[in-house]
């Protein structure tokens, strides 16, 4: 007897918050984890990207807020960057093979930001490059 009345109490309870919540199954698969948000706070360029998707692995070229780097000899640090409507154009010393020298990059993405075009700077016109996973 005293069942019955404790479940009676308890769906009384329930329905005063609002209704019945569904149980999720017990056995249901976690649901996979997401991908982070890029950060808005970094530029578009700041990632690994390469010539061809096979070139991730051990031919990337890293690009930070303040340089990049490739998979060669070459290394920049970003004295200034400044944002234009389809990349950015930057003022840096960079070292290749060589004592550093100023350069001035011009870093052009497609619109969906998989891409990207690389000019100026100690560079001799690199193909476009891809963001690496």
């Amino acid at each position: 007897m005293i069942r019955p009345v404790l479940t009676f109490a308890l769906a009384t309870a329930l329905s005063a918050c609002g209704g019945e919540q569904p149980a999720a199954p017990v056995d249901a698969p976690a649901a996979p984890p997401q991908a982070e948000a890029p950060d808005a706070s970094m530029p578009a360029y700041v990632g690994r990207w390469a010539a061809t998707p096979a070139l991730c692995a051990d031919g990337a070229w890293t690009f930070r807020h303040d340089g990049l780097s490739t998979a060669g000899e070459v290394s920049c640090r970003f004295d200034g960057v400044a944002a234009l409507d389809d990349g950015y154009e930057i003022a840096a010393t960079c070292t290749a093979e060589a004592p550093p020298q100023a350069h001035r990059l011009n870093l052009s993405l497609s619109p969906d930001g998989r891409t990207m075009s690389v000019r100026g700077g100690p560079f001799d016109d690199p193909p476009p490059l891809s963001r690496c996973p």
